[in-house]
């Protein structure tokens, strides 16, 4: 094919039991602005009337459609990589079956590309629609590179353009993840290349209850593989020494010996130092504490470090950076142990795994930040006091419809991940701060009757799972 005839994009549509909205995605295709396009669409072993549909438009837009149908379900990712082998576009971008483009969607994009050649990957704002593709609100993403500077914030799988050249650079999508491709690619390319976005909502993403995103256990242990593949990936002859400190306070008055309670058949100590020996990343485990009886305990671990400090950071007023910043100096000055990363593993979320510690550190090893927290996705409602009394923080949430910029992170206080040079004994975070998310079900602390004995349920639950 010579560059004259070659299309500008290559727009693929996977459909998987999507035979409902299918008409409505192509019909988007068809009617864009911009005409040089190849659309490429993959019946991924549908059992609805997908074929059928598939079937009344092979006549139309001759030479410009291709038709894929796979016996048995082979997942996004499989589609995916179809896909680009079989592109012929300068760009390519997918189109998931459910939802459809504003008409002016490859127009824009394309045009951003065409002007931004350092770019590779540009995705634009959307409309959120329901299942009939009624209007319920508009994602206004953040500018990238102005309003948002650390990229842990990934693009829309779908309707996100990029060059083919770029992809086939990155050796396409790995399939080992089944969930999503969004984030995957994202991280791929992001490290590597420019990528950009426009303030023009392109797309309609249809929100329903079979929507892929919708499971977010599945998409959280998703992102943890994938980015795990990726640290590997990058990993070189020289690691950076990473370092877990525990810190443990035993002489809370409400809670006495709360550390060394049994809770569903361990102690906290336990699951803390578990998980921590568990993750296989760290060169040292330092346990720091108030009480003796911790000290005495935590013998039972030959490879843990146990530091019985100062009373004085037990006080009220003490804060958790002066109490990691003690415990980093005892490392460095008694050990003679020189960290470069630091993992603040809490003693109070007995439901962290070490898979979440693994992928805070992954985290912190892939994007350019200072350190990463682990957090809950908040979607209540929640208000603030002003002038004219309360107003809502996340308005769109009156509506129920989760926009992106108005999302509420909530510390859930079970990891934080850090460079050694950004702590001190005021100060743990530094000014670039990422994080990774966790679910409301993994987060659970240990500071009531009520949490711990929704523990001792959890934990059970995840025994017999």
């Amino acid at each position: 094919m010579s560059i004259a005839s070659r299309p500008k994009v290559t727009v693929y549509v996977p459909c998987h039991n999507y035979a409902h909205y299918l008409q409505q995605a192509l019909d988007s295709v068809y009617a864009q602005l911009l005409t040089n396009w190849e659309l490429i669409i993959i019946d991924d072993g549908s059992n609805d009337d997908t074929r059928e549909i598939l079937d009344d438009n092979q006549s139309r837009f001759p030479g410009q459609v291709t038709f894929i149908h796979n016996d048995i379900p082979q997942g996004l990712l499989s589609c995916a990589n179809m896909a680009l082998e079989r592109a012929s576009g300068e760009y390519i971008m997918r189109l998931d079956a459910d939802d459809f483009l504003d008409e002016s969607a490859l127009l824009v994009l394309a045009g951003y590309l065409d002007a931004n050649l350092d770019t590779a990957l540009v995705y634009p704002n959307y409309y959120y629609v329901d299942e009939n593709g009624l209007f319920l609100g508009i994602e206004n993403r953040k500018k990238v590179n102005s309003k948002s500077k650390l990229l842990d914030l990934p693009a829309h799988g779908a309707c996100t353009m990029v060059r083919r050249r770029t992809l086939k650079s990155v050796g396409g999508y790995s399939e080992k993840s089944k969930s999503q491709d969004g984030y995957e690619l994202w991280l791929k390319i992001a490290r590597r290349y420019k990528v950009a976005n426009v303030t023009t909502p392109l797309f309609h993403y249809r929100q329903h209850g079979s929507s892929l995103s919708s499971n977010q256990k599945n998409l959280l242990e998703s992102r943890q593989k994938i980015k795990r593949a990726l640290a590997q990936v990058s990993e070189g002859q020289v690691s950076p020494r990473i370092t877990a400190i525990l810190p443990i306070k035993n002489t809370y008055p409400d809670h006495p010996n709360i550390a060394l309670r049994q809770i569903g058949g361990k102690t906290l100590v336990d699951y803390a130092v578990g998980s921590a020996i568990e993750s296989k990343f760290f060169d040292a485990i330092l346990v720091t504490t108030d009480d003796p009886a911790v000290v005495a305990y935590c013998q039972k671990w030959p490879e843990v470090i146990v530091n019985l400090r100062p009373k004085k950071l037990s006080y009220q007023d003490r804060r958790l950076a002066h109490v990691i910043h003690d415990g980093v100096l005892q490392l460095e000055t008694t050990h003679k142990n020189f960290p470069d990363i630091i993992a603040v593993l809490n003693l109070h979320t007995p439901l962290r795994k070490s898979t979440h510690i693994i992928k805070a550190l992954d985290t912190l090893l892939l994007y350019d930040s200072d350190s990463v927290v682990s957090v809950t996705e908040d979607w209540t409602t929640h208000y603030i006091h002003k002038e004219n009394g309360l107003e809502p923080l996340n308005p769109a949430m009156m509506d129920q419809i989760r926009l992106e910029k108005e999302a509420i992170f909530s510390d859930n206080g079970a990891i934080k991940v850090m460079w050694r040079d950004t702590i001190s004994k005021d100060s743990l975070l530094g000014a670039r701060i990422s994080h990774v998310l966790m679910t409301p079900e993994d987060s659970v602390i240990a500071s009531t009757e009520v949490n711990i004995h929704l523990i001792e349920y959890l934990l059970e639950k995840r025994r017999n799972t």
